[in-house]
């Protein structure tokens, strides 16, 4: 007569004991619970409670998540066939083929179950660790460079991922106004990222996340070798900690930096290919974002129809919870829409853009609206509205000292004064340009091109096609400081 065979819960603990290599002395000894008790546990004489064996479980470095398993393997094991109830019942073949595909499917839900789980503890962890990162960021901030990378290498507190993330956040938010604060924050993210507890593969990534935003201060501040050298040394670090990031950073947000360097480069495929990837990798309410970027790249090269396009595509992703974000898209469609010569559609673009520009209460983008106004006024012959425009905005741009602007919005009026004859205005505008370019340091061949316009005016030499082909010129070689002015 066979002989009954011990419970599921006094096998699960006899597997967890044996699969460890102990023995019953041994795991006694661990749980301070007697060598005989555990014998009758595992051979179901006394009951086994669940609680008693997730300790039991514990001593042997067992989670209890592997006593839930084993415990689910014994019932798939143990199911009794059902009692005939129709004459078209399985045979015993036949079940044993549900039996498995049944221990297939709930292995298989199980573990979806189980990422599932994992991926929302994770966000809620990270979102946590996040928080406490910016505590940490408010504390350095009002540091001095030497004093936040003092706390860094000195106090572990510092060496956060979360802290790393923050400060990169902070690079890419400064690399628009300030180069070298762009470039402080992303090396000191750097210095927090080699100083992370942790496995090396996970260090590596963090360390390859903060090198592409050394990378990108080192575009912003016009040093494309360097910034190619980074970007290649940022995606071997970022690849080789791949195993070890569950998607905590953001892929997305580099390859949407490495596109704006292709830009820079003037490789354009490359750029667009990037931000291909970029949006595909992307959350929904990033898309909009990355979306704006590619727009700017096909405005670039000259694509503007491409450009209104994905504009119109980003539209849908930047809704009003994004005033500053759909500000910046307006503006560029109604940009776009006066390259194209389309203004019946440029005006009440511009109309929205003023109306978020005033919400928003930024006044350099309400300037730059003004600017977009002497354009149309110009585009519809309204002479004196538009030079009264361009000479508010000139004003503006050379209290700020934006020579690049001041110089397109310049050669703008100088186009409307030589349509009127006015060389003498004309003259002065292109000293006024030349004084700010050389005093900007503004590279070599766009001052070239401004001392050749310069000298053309003084010789009452200069044409409304050359003013214009200037603009065209200037507009390319802001990106593209390798490209010559040819009269």
């Amino acid at each position: 007569m066979p002989r009954k065979p011990p419970p599921p819960v006094g096998l699960t603990l006899t597997i967890l004991r044996r699969t460890r290599g102990w023995s019953q002395k041994e795991l006694s000894e661990a749980s301070g619970v007697p060598p005989n008790l555990i014998s009758e546990y595992e051979q179901g004489t006394t009951e086994l409670t669940w609680e008693r064996l997730e300790m039991l479980a514990a001593c042997l470095g067992w989670a209890p998540d592997i006593v839930d398993r084993v415990l689910l393997g014994f019932g798939l094991m143990q199911t009794t066939p059902d009692a005939p109830v129709s004459p078209v019942e399985p045979d015993e073949e036949e079940r044993r083929i549900i039996d498995r595909a049944a221990a297939v499917a709930g292995r298989e839900a199980a573990e979806r179950f189980r990422a599932i789980l994992l991926r929302v503890l994770r966000r809620q962890k990270a979102g946590q660790a996040r928080l406490s990162a910016e505590a940490l960021w408010s504390r350095l901030k009002p540091l001095s460079r030497a004093e936040r990378r003092t706390r860094v290498t000195q106090e572990p507190e510092y060496q956060d991922p979360f802290l790393c993330e923050r400060l990169c956040a902070e690079s890419e938010r400064a690399a628009a106004s300030n180069v070298d604060r762009a470039r402080d924050l992303a090396e000191l993210a750097l210095l927090v990222a080699e100083r992370v507890p942790g496995p090396p593969a996970w260090r590596s990534r963090l360390q390859g996340y903060a090198r592409a935003f050394i990378a990108n201060a080192r575009r912003v501040a016009n040093d494309l070798p360097g910034a190619d050298a980074a970007f290649a040394n940022a995606w071997k670090l970022w690849r080789e900690g791949a195993a070890a990031d569950p998607s905590l950073l953001n892929e997305a947000l580099l390859l949407d930096l490495n596109a704006s360097l292709r830009r820079a480069q003037r490789r354009f495929a490359e750029a667009l290919q990037l931000h291909e990837q970029a949006v595909a990798a992307s959350k929904p309410d990033e898309a909009g974002y990355i979306l704006l970027n590619k727009s700017a790249t096909l405005e670039q090269s000259g694509d503007f129809e491409g450009s209104v396009e994905t504009l119109e595509l980003a539209a849908r992703s930047v809704q009003g919870e994004h005033p500053r974000l759909l500000c910046v898209l307006r503006f560029n469609q109604t940009v776009n829409l006066l390259h194209l010569g389309r203004l019946e559609e440029a005006e009440p673009r511009l109309n929205e853009t003023r109306e978020l520009a005033i919400r928003l209460g930024n006044e350099l983008d309400l300037v730059r609206v003004r600017w977009l106004d002497g354009r149309i006024a110009a585009a519809r012959g309204n002479e004196s509205d538009a030079m009264a425009a361009f000479e508010q905005v000139r004003r503006e741009f050379l209290a700020r000292k934006m020579a690049y602007d001041f110089a397109l919005v310049s050669l703008e009026l100088a186009t409307l004064y030589l349509e009127r004859e006015r060389t003498g205005e004309v003259k002065v505008l292109a000293q006024q340009m030349v004084v700010i370019f050389t005093a900007q340091e503004v590279h070599r061949e766009a001052l070239a091109a401004l001392k050749l316009f310069c000298g053309a005016a003084e010789k009452e030499e200069l044409t409304v096609e050359m003013a214009h082909r200037l603009v065209q010129y200037l507009t390319k070689a802001r990106h593209n400081p390798q490209l010559r002015f040819e009269i």
